[in-house]
């Protein structure tokens, strides 16, 4: 499922990295996702395009063992960190890992505002607002550099995913 998903990430989402906005280092990253939508984990943000390396420290060890596949966009190698209910997949700008995605895996996992597997739209579009795209169930919020997209199959959530948006 990793695999598939991180091949799916690389063949729609790589020229809408932090690099393809002129983003040169890890500071500016953080500065540009701070306007988005972030994941929360207890006291650790995840901002999407920011560097992986102290998210990925303060998390700690994943459940799984970290899988890897060489980058379909730039040097080095696209990775998945799988915690319990979420992943976190990066990809590597210049030598630094950035958060490239969070997409929930199970109901152990809920966004900041208390959506998470098994919430219905209905509380989705109130915690998050009328102002998304809705094609087949998927729900698209799009924030400053990021975008919160709510999966849904009979106005239930069946997953949750946060990426960096496509300008």
């Amino acid at each position: 499922m990793a695999a598939a998903g991180l091949a799916a990430f690389c063949a729609l989402a790589a020229p809408t990295t932090s690099f393809a906005w002129g983003v040169k280092n890890t500071s500016q990253a953080e500065s540009k996702t701070e306007e988005g939508y972030c994941f929360k984990k207890g006291e650790v943000t995840v901002a999407m395009g920011a560097e992986a390396a102290p998210v990925i420290k303060a998390l700690g060890d994943p459940v799984k063992p970290v899988f890897e596949q060489d980058s379909c966009a730039y040097q080095g190698k696209d990775k998945v960190y799988t915690y319990e209910g979420f992943e976190i997949s990066t990809y590597p700008v210049n030598g630094t890992e950035c958060i490239a995605s969070v997409y929930f895996i199970s109901d152990k996992a809920q966004t900041p505002e208390g959506i998470q597997i098994g919430s219905t739209a209905k509380e989705a579009i109130k915690a998050y607002g009328t102002d998304y795209k809705e094609e087949f169930g998927v729900y698209r919020y799009k924030k400053g550099s990021s975008e919160l997209i709510i999966y849904t199959t009979n106005q239930v959530v069946d997953a949750v995913e946060y990426n960096v948006a496509a300008k």
